[in-house]
């Protein structure tokens, strides 16, 4: 079948009926990057076994095959070794609310981590955490026809114009006058102020899967973006903005990822929200103004001190953010490396950290407040 069918919205009911009404024994996440199907490559598909008549006790679950010839290796009798996770509905509602998504966990780190995400940190739509919504603007087609090129309006912006932390508004020929976006817009009109936003299409096989920046003020976007409807203060926009941005979040959205990252999807994304006046969020929120400013001088610096702070943020440890930059291939060695040598430099010296337990006290010691961006 489809892998919509562990992690799409719209499945949720399917999905829903398929564990309260079969005993859902193994669920089998297969890869087309060696070309079994004749269809694009990025495309996955799920190999499920079910017996009707009564509810699933627990799902155990392979995922990232891309040989099928693995399939004939897969023995029942020795779960742990074939199927090396396994969920219960219980779980599953703990990782993804009623909708029971199955995220694609191929090892128990990533059970680990994705566990102590949902268990501190409220999602990213809760009123308890950030408590945000994201929406479009225009259509690229439907609004084709208010679209000009006569240079003259706001700038319209694509998925395509955001890059992490950074918008190419320059890039675009399209323009639109002020009074007809807000007349296509309605009571939505939030051109006037910077907001943030993230791209709509995507892969878990990108370089990055979550790619968020701060859309300026007098540009409207299209479809393929999605953008802050919550007003939000510009220090808390930057904030979140590096969240998104680290591999982290990255991390547990590539979990849950087809080709779109989805509304349903940032919604219940565990978020931490750490105090607006904490050395923690002021570094957070500086090093994405420098990375989304023209300046090129310590770039990777900033790079490695925003995505080792937004892991203390969420808590990880040293073994589990190593585990996380390496299912990002795509990202050179050596920007791996310098994150984790700078995480370890914040987490361990003056002796204070050893664990996500004492990260409270880490990010109120001298060392924290006086590392250079």
């Amino acid at each position: 079948m489809p892998h919509g069918l562990a992690s799409d919205h719209g499945a949720a009911p399917l999905r829903r009926l398929l564990i309260r009404t079969c005993d859902t024994d193994t669920l089998v996440g297969i890869e087309n990057r060696a070309g079994v199907f004749p269809i694009h490559r990025g495309v996955r598909f799920l190999l499920a076994t079910a017996t009707k008549g009564r509810s699933t006790d627990v799902v155990r679950c392979r995922f990232g095959v891309h040989d099928p010839n693995a399939l004939e290796r897969l023995d029942g009798d020795d779960p742990p070794q074939s199927f090396p996770i396994s969920l219960t509905p219980g779980l599953l509602e703990r990782l993804s609310g009623p909708d029971l998504q199955i995220p694609e966990l191929r090892t128990a780190m990533d059970l680990q981590i994705a566990e102590r995400a949902v268990s501190r940190h409220p999602a990213l739509g809760s009123t308890e955490g950030w408590g945000v919504t994201f929406g479009r603007e225009l259509n690229a087609t439907d609004d084709r026809a208010s679209f000009t090129t006569s240079g003259r309006g706001l700038a319209v912006l694509e998925g395509k114009h955001l890059s992490p932390f950074t918008v190419a508004a320059e890039r675009t020929e399209l323009r639109i006058a002020a009074s007809e976006a807000a007349r296509l817009l309605g009571s939505r009109p939030t051109f006037g102020r910077p907001r943030l936003a993230f791209r709509d299409v995507t892969s878990a096989t990108n370089r990055l899967t979550l790619i968020a920046a701060i859309v300026p003020a007098h540009c409207v976007t299209t479809h393929t973006v999605f953008c802050l409807q919550t007003q939000l203060p510009a220090a808390d926009q930057w904030l979140l903005c590096a969240l998104l941005n680290s591999f982290v979040a990255n991390f547990l959205v590539r979990q849950r990822v087809s080709s779109h990252v989805t509304l349903a999807m940032m919604a219940r994304l565990p978020a931490p929200r750490p105090a607006r006046e904490s050395p923690l969020a002021r570094r957070l929120s500086v090093c994405a103004r420098w990375l989304a400013s023209a300046r090129s001088t310590h770039r990777e610096n900033v790079h490695a001190n925003l995505q080792a702070l937004a892991a203390l943020a969420y808590e990880v440890s040293a073994d589990e953010l190593r585990h996380v930059l390496s299912t990002f291939p795509l990202v050179p060695s050596n920007e791996r490396a310098a994150v984790m040598r700078t995480f370890e430099r914040m987490t361990t010296e003056g002796g204070i950290y050893d664990g996500p337990e004492n990260a409270a006290a880490m990010l109120t010691s001298r060392r924290t407040r006086t590392i250079d961006v």
